[in-house]
This record gives structure tokens, C-alpha cells and sequence, in this order.
């Protein structure tokens, strides 16, 4: 008995104290439910920390098809008085530490200078008109008559030039001559027997037309105007008109037997 019991403390002895001897089954699924359990703890703990070091994800939306990420905390821009320039605050400052913008006034532009318009004066139509500016020319109808016939000569003034002026066209001024082909012969004149007597100041606008009628009696005639006149021969001849000292072109006309 003694030796029995002794022989078997000292195998329980033995058996507690060699490790390498068989456990029962039960010992082993403790031992790897501990472990299991173990690492699931550990998992939630490394979440947790995770989780308060990245903060949480409220607010964050969810970026979908054709949906733009954005960001609700955005740092606000200041616009300051220059047009076209902007300043971002760091996302730290608070609204009482953000540059305001100082209003700048600026002064009234100046109205642009006008420069001076200097308008030129209507020209006085009472001025003179030059004989530049005076255009005398003859008229006869017809340009062909017969011996006898009575032909409408007309005397025509007008004012050739740009602006109006004043000229005497009165009858002491007016002429009209009629003489030879070469013009050497003087033949008759509407002034050798009608007193040339008179003056008229008259305003010509640019390129009015002062017209005088004369009726030929198809005779000669001198100055003073002598009693014996014959009618003039069949042939060519001249007439021209003149104003004072002015001229006009000669116009050819015929008298036909």
C-alpha cells in the first residue's frame, strides 16, 4: 500500500512537473478561446484608437458617379479692394482675426478737356464780289437770223464763286457789243443811244443768275448815237457781253440774206 500510494504521488509528482506530458482536451479549446477572444479585443482597441486620432466621418459625403468631392471646411476668401485679387485665410483664423478690407476713396476723375471749338464767321455778304468770283456771258436766240429780223440778245451775270457778295449790276455796268468776226470792227452797242445811267448793288448767292434782255434791231450804231444807221450785212459776227471792265467769252451768230 505504502509503496503503492508512494509509487503513485510520486508519478503525480512527475506528472505535474514534465510539461511534455498530454494534456486533456478541454485545457487545449480553453486555451485557444482565450487566445481568439484576445485578439478580438485587441482588434476593437486598435479601432478605437484609429478612430479618435482620424476624428469621425460626419459631414464627409459620399462621392458617387458624377458626384464632385468637396470639403465643408473650406477656408473663407477675402476680397480686398483691388479688382481681381484674392487672399485666402488659413483654415486656424477665427473671423475676428481675418484682414478687413479698408475702405480707399478716390478722388473724382476730371472731365475730360474739350478743347475749344473755334467757329469761322458766315462771310459778309456785303464784301465786294472779285472779278475772279464775276462770270459774264452773252446769249442770243436764235444764233441764226434773217435781214430785218429782230433777235432777243440777253446779258447774264452770275456769281461764280463760293460765297455770296455784293456787285453793281446796274445799267451804267451792263454791255453788249456786237462787231466783226476778228472782233476789229465795232458795229453797235445796246449803250450808244440808251442813257447807261444808274446803280444797282444786288447780294449774289454762289451761282446765282442775273439775266438783262436787249431786242436788236439787226442796225448799226455809234456812240452818241447818230440819226444815219443802215442794217447790218448778211455774214458772221460776234456779240459779247460785258460788266464794267469784265468780259465774257464772244458768241458767234450769222445773218442770212
Amino acid at each position: 500500500m505504502s509503496t503503492t500510494a508512494d509509487g503513485t504521488a510520486g508519478a503525480t509528482v512527475l506528472r505535474m512537473i514534465d510539461p511534455n506530458e498530454p494534456r486533456p482536451r478541454a485545457v487545449y479549446l480553453r486555451r485557444r478561446l482565450l487566445a481568439v477572444g484576445g485578439s478580438a479585443v485587441a482588434v476593437v482597441v486598435l479601432i478605437w484608437i484609429i478612430g479618435g486620432l482620424l476624428g469621425t466621418d460626419e459631414g464627409i459625403p459620399v462621392v458617387g458617379a458624377g458626384a464632385r468631392p468637396t470639403s465643408s471646411s473650406a477656408p473663407p476668401t477675402i476680397e480686398f479692394g483691388t479688382p481681381g485679387t484674392s487672399s485666402t485665410a488659413p483654415s486656424s483664423q477665427t473671423s475676428s482675426e481675418l484682414p478687413s478690407a479698408t475702405p480707399t476713396s478716390t478722388a473724382p476723375a476730371a472731365p475730360p478737356t474739350v478743347p475749344p471749338t473755334t467757329t469761322t464767321p458766315p462771310p459778309d455778304p456785303n464784301l465786294p464780289c472779285p472779278d475772279a468770283a464775276v462770270v459774264v456771258t452773252a446769249e442770243m436766240e436764235p444764233t441764226a437770223v434773217r435781214v430785218g429780223q429782230r433777235p432777243l440778245l440777253r446779258l447774264v451775270v452770275t456769281n461764280g464763286g463760293p460765297v455770296p457778295c455784293t456787285r453793281d449790276i446796274g445799267r451804267a455796268q451792263r454791255e453788249l457789243v456786237i462787231t466783226s468776226p476778228d472782233g476789229a470792227t465795232r458795229l453797235w452797242s445796246s449803250n450808244d443811244c440808251t442813257p447807261a445811267k444808274g446803280e444797282q448793288r444786288q447780294v449774289l448767292a454762289p451761282g446765282e443768275r442775273q439775266a438783262f434782255d436787249v431786242r436788236w434791231a439787226g442796225r448799226t450804231s455809234a456812240k452818241g448815237c447818230p440819226v444815219k444807221r443802215s442794217a447790218v450785212a448778211p455774214g458772221d459776227y460776234l456779240v459779247t457781253g460785258r460788266l464794267g471792265e469784265l468780259a465774257g467769252k464772244p458768241v458767234p451768230f450769222t445773218i442770212k440774206p
